[in-house]
């Protein structure tokens, strides 16, 4: 008998050793976020239940302290959320917070909050300068279309217009949004940061605004529906793979000068890094 109570004293023990190494500070909010406590301040470490639940809720305050950021890849892959709410204490976000959350339809932020806005469910830094996340679900309709078959099947879509005023289309701001047929920049547009417009595979239009000066890498990878792209005379850089695996994007119009731009590497559509053959890079 005392050796059985000994065994499971020694258990508990283990036990505890076991969770406070996992990290101090760090508790379970509810049942959706897990927590990461500092002396002032704490962020979402994780968000919990990613294939069940669909709206989470970031509140301003967590056991007295602020919520003051999401920790990076803690929101990513929500299989289910449609919804996410940001308090009015969040400041920071980190990266890949949000990516590939299929069924998100909208980001409502607290208006209070003085650092990010949404409008129209679309994530924003408070300022409106920066397209920070869209919600791939936003908008999505069912169409009928007929393929090259005859046979006739529903197809999921979407459009959407970035509202005017804003300059920079953030990294990942649209990563993996592969229903979305269009997307309209406003010329207020300046830079398209790294993988930004990332496997936006049925865009078939889309139109680089005059005031761009910069395309960073891996901006347009795997936008397989892309048939033709000019790009203007501002652009001073275009990164790494910006193009890559653009299998369709046959005709790129060049109006920039070719000793003004700096080229990343494999920089121009490319079949899977492969050169294609019928690429036209016409330069002016």
């Amino acid at each position: 008998m005392k050796r059985k109570s000994a065994i499971i004293l020694a258990l508990v023990i283990l036990i505890g050793v076991l969770f406070s190494g996992c990290g101090e500070g760090i508790g379970l909010g509810d049942e959706t976020l897990v927590f990461e406590k500092g002396e002032a301040s704490c962020k979402v470490k994780e968000f919990s239940n990613k294939s069940s639940i669909t709206e989470f809720e970031i509140p301003d305050e967590y056991e007295g302290l602020p919520v003051t950021e999401i920790a990076d890849f803690s929101g990513c892959n929500l299989e289910n959320a449609e919804v996410i709410k940001i308090g009015k204490n969040v400041s920071k976000i980190g990266s890949w917070a949000f990516e590939n959350n299929q069924k998100l339809k909208m980001y409502v932020v607290d208006p209070e909050n003085e650092y990010y806005c949404s409008v129209d469910g679309v994530l924003f830094t408070k300022d409106m300068k920066q397209l920070l996340f869209y919600p791939l679900a936003k908008d999505v309709t069912e169409v009928e279309k007929t393929a090259s078959d005859g046979k006739t099947q529903k197809v999921k879509e979407s459009t959407y217009i970035v509202p005017d005023g804003v300059e920079i289309i953030a990294t990942k701001a649209f990563y993996k949004c592969s229903v979305i047929k269009e997307i309209v920049l406003p010329d207020s547009v300046t830079e398209i940061r790294e993988k930004a417009f990332f496997k936006c595979s049925a865009m078939e239009n889309f139109s680089i605004p005059e005031n761009v000066t910069l395309i960073e890498k891996d901006a347009f990878g795997y936008c397989s529906s892309l048939k033709e792209i000019t790009i203007p005379k501002g652009v001073t850089a275009i990164g790494d793979y910006a193009f890559f695996n653009c299998t369709n994007l046959l005709t790129v119009n060049m109006k920039c000068p070719q000793d003004s731009v700096s080229l990343g590497k494999d920089w121009q559509p490319t079949n899977n890094g492969l050169k294609i053959d019928e690429l036209n890079i016409n330069w002016e």
